[in-house]
């Protein structure tokens, strides 16, 4: 039985993709993110929120991305409903610069601050599919830079979606919520800050296979 439409805060969207192969395996390239509504009023629809989230923060990430990437598709349903079956959203690509990528387990990342301090309270994105063309050594820089502050810019500001509801970015405590069962507790707080990290970081688990 869905909750009340007051009880309906926290959305989780989950961006998937992959990068093809380039010389190894294809890779996964997805993440998770969470964004809370400002007001409980309105209808909720969790397609109407992956359209949303696909047409603001994915246009940037798309515009951003090395051709290499490919969305599949924006997940998203409600957190704080134990029984609310995710939906699909579609999500356009591929990625929009066409040079030489850096490798699949590379990635820009997104630090997300909160008004709290501790693991707990501070989230990471790690967007892949960057490009060589966007770094000079380690660091961002030029035309990628300001393409990944375009994004940056996009998920802190985040969106509305057809239904009037404005989404904000939210960091999730897994730890510290009990998510299994209604009734939930979902514990998250606001993003007060998005900085992106100029150095390239690394997601092993999107390492392709090794090749001899």
């Amino acid at each position: 039985m869905p909750i009340p439409l007051n009880q309906m805060v926290l959305a989780e969207i989950i961006v998937n993709g992959k990068q093809s192969a380039a010389g190894s395996s294809i890779a996964p390239a997805y993440n998770v993110c969470h964004f809370y509504r400002t007001t409980q009023v309105n209808p909720w629809s969790n397609v109407n929120i992956g359209n949303a989230f696909a047409a603001s923060i994915g246009a940037a990430l798309v515009a951003a991305s090395n051709a290499r990437y490919t969305p599949q598709g924006v997940s998203t349903r409600c957190v704080n409903d134990a029984q609310d079956p995710p939906s699909l959203s579609a999500f356009a690509g591929p990625g929009a610069i066409g040079t030489d990528s850096e490798p699949s387990s590379d990635a820009v990342v997104l630090i997300l601050k909160t008004a709290l301090r501790g693991r707990a309270w501070i989230g990471r994105k790690h967007f892949g599919a960057t490009s060589e063309a966007d770094t000079t050594g380690d660091i961002l820089t030029g035309a990628g830079l300001a393409r990944w502050q375009a994004v940056q810019a996009a998920y802190a500001l985040g969106f509305t979606d057809a239904n009037g509801n404005v989404w904000k970015p939210a960091v999730l405590s897994r730890t510290n919520s009990q998510l299994k069962v209604n009734p939930t507790n979902v514990a998250f707080q606001p993003v007060l800050q998005v900085l992106l990290d100029l150095n390239i970081g690394t997601m092993r688990r999107r390492r392709t296979a090794t090749v001899r």
